[in-house]
């Protein structure tokens, strides 16, 4: 039982920066979708890993294992497990519901209420950024608003309304939430994250009418003077130089390929290991629930 519970975990983990290698070679609306399942599936497999042994590490100590130990039974571990395994991941479950909780509150202060196609804050500040939740309101500074031309200020005002449009909040929320439960996957939330930025972009183009010397001026003009709060999307977000550089080659066209396929059978192993551990959850869910 105690290799096959590392199984899920340590191929998911494995398969994951095969498949976010490909992200920028796929548009970036499709990149995101990608990486958000990924992420879902990564964690669906990773995380019942990561509980079940802690939940037999604790299940088997000399004095609170005696109140947990029907827990340790239900999912096959009978045997003690080594402090060098246990105690990691009952760390690792522990400090991520925490993160977690910590995001979902942050998450929560940040949704906006009403809806509002753009909010104008008097600070002299430059801000401009997309608050999460189904209003996606923009909100920009007398600042910003300040510093830059008509068409500029269009770009920023299409960049941030594609957040809000599109409810990137959503996928946010994954990175943030799969970032926090397991510490492994910040890179992949972080290609998630600057994918999301490069999408919007990418919208910011069709609103200027394809010109895309004149948007990635712009993002590099408002980048070196926008703050960006936490849990926000915004135009000086994540990966400027990069997102600048991609806007200044040709737009991604989208092909079918041996690459995409790949991509998808990455996708449905990782899919078939998160599955794999559904059992040993139904397992604990029966011997709580027997009834």
């Amino acid at each position: 039982m105690m290799f096959t519970s590392f199984v899920p975990l340590i191929g998911a983990v494995a398969l994951a920066p095969m498949i976010a290698a490909f992200h920028r070679r796929v548009t970036p609306r499709l990149a995101a979708h990608i990486l958000t399942a990924t992420l879902l599936l990564v964690a669906l497999a990773a995380l019942p890993s990561v509980w079940i042994v802690g939940l037999g590490f604790v299940g088997h100590l000399p004095f609170i294992g005696h109140l947990l130990g029907w827990c340790a039974s239900a999912v096959g571990l009978d045997e003690p497990i080594s402090p060098l395994v246990g105690v990691p991941a009952v760390a690792t479950t522990v400090l991520g519901s925490v993160r977690m909780a910590q995001v979902l509150a942050s998450y929560r202060r940040m949704c906006a209420s009403r809806w509002s196609p753009v909010e104008v804050t008097p600070e002299h500040v430059p801000v401009a950024y997309t608050l999460p939740g189904s209003a996606g309101r923009v909100v920009v500074s007398t600042g910003l608003v300040s510093m830059l031309a008509g068409n500029e200020l269009d770009v920023v005002l299409a960049h941030e309304r594609a957040h809000g449009v599109h409810r990137h909040d959503r996928m946010v929320l994954v990175a943030r939430l799969s970032q926090a439960a397991l510490p492994v996957l910040r890179p992949l939330s972080d290609r998630l994250l600057f994918t999301l930025e490069r999408w919007a972009d990418e919208e910011a183009v069709t609103a200027a009418g394809g010109d895309r010397r004149f948007v990635a001026r712009t993002i590099a003009k408002v980048a070196l003077q926008v703050s960006v709060p936490v849990s926000a999307l915004a135009i000086a977000g994540l990966g400027v130089p990069a997102r600048v550089d991609a806007l200044l080659r040709p737009p991604v066209v989208y092909r079918s390929s041996v690459l995409l396929r790949t991509i998808w059978l990455a996708i449905a192993v990782t899919a078939v290991m998160a599955s794999y551990q559904l059992h040993h959850l139904a397992a604990f869910v029966s011997a709580l629930c027997p009834g």
